[in-house]
Order: C-alpha cells, then structure tokens, then sequence
C-alpha cells in the first residue's frame, strides 16, 4: 500500500511540549476557580439560610399594596389609589401565614381628612398615610410593605405560563376612563397576564368589591401552587428583574431569601389562610364590623413586641 497515510491526525496526536503543559495547567486553573466559586455559594447560601431562620422565628407583618392605572386629578398632579390592600401575618409559633383581605371601599378614619374610602389613603398621603390607617384599623404595625403595579402582577402571570382558574360567569366590562377592558368567558382556563388581570379587576356583581376581593383571593392561592411547582434558573432570573423594575418594597435581601424559603416549605392548604374582613354594605361603601374584625385577627394578634423588626423602628 506504497503511498498510504500511515501517521495519526495531528487532532488525535498526544499533546507535546510547552503547549501540552501550558494547556493542563490551564484546566487545573479553572478546576480550582470553579471549586473556590462554588464552596463561596454554598457559604453564601449557609449564610443566608441562618439569617432566613432568624427572620422567620420572629412575626412578621407586610402590607401589600395593588396600585390602579396613575390618574391625572383636578390639580393636574398625578395621582395613584390602592386597587387592592393586603396585610399579610407570618406567625411562626403557630406555623401559618394569614392573608387579610381589606375592602378598597371600607370605610376608615384618614387622619386630616376625615372619613373616607381607605383605597383614597394613598391618594392623599402617600404610602405613610395608608400605614398609618392599616395600623390603626387593624391594631397591628405595618413591618414591611410591598407595592405591585398591573405591569408587575402582568409580567409574573406570564411567567409561571399563566394561571389555571374557573371563571364562574360571563365577564364583560368596560371603563375608558380607568383604561378597563374587560372579556372573559365562563369555564375553566388558563388566564395569561392580560386575562388575568381582568379577572382580578372585575367587580360587576350584586356584592361589588366583595365578590372581587374573593376572586383575588382564589387566584393567589391558585398562583402560588403554579409558584411552588418549580423554579428554574430562567425564571428566577426573569423574578429578579420583575421585580427591580417594576415592585416597591423596604424588604431587604435577606428578608427576601427568607420569604422564599417559607414559601417553599409552606403547606398552602395547611399552612395559609385568607380573609375579608368582616363588614357590611352601607350605601356604596363597606361598613365594618369592629368586633368580628378583632375576632378574625385575634389568632394573629401578636404584634412581636420587642423583635429585632420592631427595634428597627
């Protein structure tokens, strides 16, 4: 076979000389910054998960604030509402975690401005008023507060890859004025960020608000099973930046991680309850009912008197 290529390919040739060392030291570097990298995270996340028990064996209260579309009032200042108005009560010696639904129209004491819609709150004085009357409703103090926009609560919907939900009735609503666009059809669905923010926003029935706030209520519970079932990397990173453009929060990053963590060990049906709180209809307002109030908050009424969050006052 005169003529016949007998050598090897240089491709599977063994590495010679400068370059063969130059390359083994080269892996034997990354190897070791690799290693380095990853024993740094997981003392990051050692770190963390310290602080996340610390913080969790501690009551916690976070108001969360729904903003409505920015409107622009009589004086031409632009203005914004609390669409929706949640108190949120970890209480970890009972293992549980009470979402209180606040009626937007209940009617409430705002200090200087008398009595008023507790939604107008944030109007007139900002995120400080509407503490201030939270606190003074409920007899309990505002820790931490979350503010979420429809462009936010939009966003994290499509994320997960919408929400499975029953829409219980036709839903077809228009108002140009507060830039509402509203058509659901009845049945089972998956709602992407756009529907579901129409479910969430509708109120056309007998008991108004009331009824919404239910509907609100059934689709966090629904929204945070599709949460627990999973978080990729892709979404993580697509969680960060939701919410570095679009939520306002004093949470800070451990607060934040510890949260995450909770939820991940929280048995939803066990651990999470929701309530309105009580009331009744008075004119277009909602009336409420100062001692069923108490009673319904009366399991949670430990108001962490000297934790580390009230020392921070």
């Amino acid at each position: 076979m005169g003529g016949a290529l007998t050598e090897r390919p240089v491709w599977e040739r063994p590495l010679m000389g400068a370059y063969a060392r130059k390359r083994s030291s080269f892996f034997q570097k990354l190897v070791l910054w690799t290693n380095a990298i990853l024993l740094l995270l997981l003392v990051v996340i050692y770190a963390r998960l310290q602080t996340a028990g610390r913080i969790l064996e501690e009551p916690l209260n976070i108001l969360v604030l729904g903003f409505d579309e920015r409107t622009t009032g009589e004086s031409g200042v632009p203005s914004q509402r609390t669409d929706t108005i949640f108190f949120v009560a970890w209480r970890p010696q009972l293992e549980k975690a009470g979402i209180f639904s606040v009626p937007r129209d209940s009617l409430v004491e705002l200090a200087g401005f008398g009595t008023q819609r507790i939604n107008m709150a944030y109007a007139y004085g900002g995120y400080p008023l509407t503490r201030e009357t939270v606190e003074n409703l409920l007899g309990l103090p505002v820790h931490r507060y979350v503010g979420v926009d429809f462009a936010a609560f939009k966003e994290l919907v499509d994320l997960v890859g919408g929400v499975e939900i029953d829409v219980d009735k036709r839903m077809l609503y228009t108002d140009k004025s507060a830039g509402l666009y509203i058509d659901l059809q009845p049945g089972r669905q998956r709602l992407d960020g756009e529907k579901a923010l129409q479910y969430v926003r509708y109120r056309r029935d007998p008991l108004g608000d009331i009824t919404r706030v239910r509907r609100q209520q059934l689709f966090l519970s629904a929204l945070a099973g599709e949460l627990k079932k999973g978080v990729t990397p892709g979404r993580l990173f697509s969680a960060i930046r939701i919410s570095r453009k679009y939520l306002q929060t004093d949470l800070t990053a451990g607060e934040i991680f510890a949260l995450y963590y909770l939820f991940t060990r929280l048995d939803l049906g066990k651990n999470l309850s929701f309530t309105t709180l009580p009331g009744e209809f008075y004119e277009s307002y909602w009336r409420l009912h100062e001692r069923e109030v108490a009673r319904v908050l009366a399991p949670f009424a430990m108001t962490g008197a000297g934790t580390e969050l009230d020392r921070e006052e």
